[in-house]
């Protein structure tokens, strides 16, 4: 009878000269293969994230705020496309133009934090029309974020007065970023929308929307006649009330006191879709109650 080291011995001795099939030593082979490379593949990618890190630290702050600029409003679009595509996404949308980041600013203080992105325009034909609408969306753009800055200043200010805490302030977010629609020959059309987040987010929209062929601003008018209020009112209505059936919707129709719907205004907010159809654009609490968000509604030519 074999003691216990020896029929150990034993099992040790059959173990090891188990013959393993020649697939499933190359299914085993396989694995590890393919568990290196994706080791290699994460650790590639950590590094390259860690040095995107190391390059946003490099491209600055100073006093606090991060400040990346391409090109130059006054001289129109001068930019580096190696290092501009190292910024953000320059997606080519039509023949003429390129619409793209030309500033971007990162910017914290201890009432807010700012992010914003303005575009810039870049390759039309009509470089006086370039110009015009780059040195419109930043002045614009700025003018509103600066106004939110100082607003959010004063909030403080009097919350710290009326025996609020230092630590109790809720830094405010703001961030502004854009959305380009429509970029062929004819029309140009983008947006650019700021948002400012405390318990619930705030919006300011702008929008720009050219005729190409004459170099001047396309109106409602332009893209469905002369009753365009008529086409946009009634399609709009009819939306409207096709949404209405769904149970969580709900549209201002004066029952609660709040006037509903009825036209839309001289200067009404749209853009242009990539159909070439205008998208008619109300904000928050305008014709609806703020859970139902910003809302937007396409009208057919």
């Amino acid at each position: 009878m074999l003691n216990k080291n020896d029929k150990f011995s034993e099992l040790k001795d059959i173990y090891e000269n188990v013959e393993i099939p020649a697939q499933l030593a190359q299914m085993v082979q396989n694995t590890i293969n393919q568990a290196e490379t994706e080791l290699l593949q994460e650790d590639l990618k950590q590094q390259r994230l860690k040095r995107d890190k190391k390059m946003k630290r490099q491209i600055g702050s100073v006093a606090a705020a991060a400040v990346i600029v391409i090109g130059s409003f006054g001289l129109g679009v001068n930019t580096n496309k190696a290092f501009a595509d190292t910024v953000s996404e320059i997606p080519v949308l039509g023949s003429l133009a390129k619409v793209f980041t030309i500033e971007q600013v990162h910017e914290e203080t201890d009432a807010y934090v700012a992010d914003m992105k303005i575009p810039g325009i870049e390759g039309l034909k009509d470089k006086e029309l370039q110009k015009r609408i780059n040195e419109l969306v930043h002045k614009q753009v700025t003018a509103a974020v600066d106004e939110t800055k100082a607003m959010t200043k004063e909030d403080k200010k009097a919350f710290l007065e009326t025996g609020g805490k230092e630590e109790d302030f809720m830094q405010r977010e703001i961030d502004v970023d854009y959305n380009v629609t429509c970029v062929n020959d004819k029309v140009l059309s983008f947006s650019v929308y700021k948002t400012q987040t405390m318990a619930s987010a705030y919006f300011d929209m702008f929008y720009y929307n050219y005729d190409l062929t004459t170099s001047q601003p396309l109106a409602l008018r332009d893209l469905l006649g002369e009753k365009y209020k008529e086409i946009a009112d009634k399609q709009i209505k009819e939306q409207i009330a096709e949404r209405s059936k769904e149970a969580d919707a709900m549209y201002w129709d004066g029952s609660d006191g709040i006037d509903g719907f009825t036209t839309i205004s001289d200067n009404q907010q749209f853009y242009v879709n990539k159909k070439g159809n205008p998208v008619i654009v109300f904000n928050k609490y305008e014709i609806a109650p703020g859970y139902m968000g910003i809302q937007e509604f396409e009208i057919i030519k």
